[in-house]
């Protein structure tokens, strides 16, 4: 079974950030995706899917 996404992050205009646990080979890895207005990026940590968001939303 494997572990649901976890919301950390949404902003007021509807951007968000979720905590993801992903399996791959041996090893597990924490990603996290950031999406906005249906645009999406997986990003290894959480300043680089923070700066992401804001560089997507509203100015």
């Amino acid at each position: 079974m494997s572990v649901l996404p976890e919301l950390i992050y949404a902003t007021p205009h509807g951007g968000t950030i979720h905590k993801y646990q992903l399996s791959g080979g041996k090893r597990s890895f924490l990603r996290y995706l950031c999406c906005y207005l249906g645009t999406c990026k997986f990003c290894n940590n959480l300043e680089e899917a923070t700066k992401y968001i804001e560089a997507t939303g509203p100015a």
